[in-house]
């Protein structure tokens, strides 16, 4: 199967967008096809969680879904040696605002291309442009796969450091939106 990838663009999910031939090649990977095919447009609709697919917008009729990132109001509880430096009034609060990548996927064809970077970066952009200057929000995180682990590390995201995090089957990872955006 190939794709042009010159025509894809980022945009909302829509009804009518085809969710059932995202291929992720890997059967752990399962529970992000069923959330795109059941739930992700009704989460959008109801202002649960945002979904945001990469298709191709010259489809005739149903365009087919090549990625897609998932995200919504989240917080964490930071351990305070991981907020370095801080005014020590802020370090009073034990939970902090965050934004949840609830999930990220990219097909098969398309991985190891720098698509999944790049649904990273749209989020942290959208975050910064349309979060931040309004409403409090200082982290985006994520419960990542253990096999994800080094691609989130790659792309700024920290592992939550307490034991049981990092043994996790799905390790909580944070990326600090004021520490790596100044």
């Amino acid at each position: 199967m190939s794709v042009n990838t010159n025509n894809l663009i980022l945009r909302p999910i829509w009804a009518t967008d085809d969710t059932e031939k995202l291929s992720l090649g890997n059967q752990a990977f399962v529970p992000l096809k069923i959330f795109l095919s059941n739930d992700a447009f009704n989460f959008h609709r109801s202002e649960i969680a945002k979904t945001y697919v990469l298709v191709d917008p010259q489809a005739k009729q149903r365009p087919r879904i090549w990625g897609y990132i998932t995200l919504m109001c989240s917080e964490i509880e930071i351990n305070l040696h991981q907020l370095t430096g801080e005014n020590s009034r802020l370090l009073q609060y034990k939970v902090f605002p965050a934004i949840k990548i609830a999930r990220l996927a990219v097909d098969k064809v398309l991985q190891r291309q720098g698509y999944g970077k790049g649904l990273l970066d749209f989020s942290i952009g959208l975050i910064l442009q349309k979060i931040m200057p309004h409403v409090g929000c200082r982290f985006i995180v994520v419960d990542s796969k253990k096999d994800s682990v080094s691609f989130y590390q790659q792309c700024g995201f920290e592992l939550l450091d307490t034991s049981s995090n990092i043994h996790s089957d799905q390790p909580l990872m944070f990326f600090d939106l004021r520490r790596n955006t100044q």
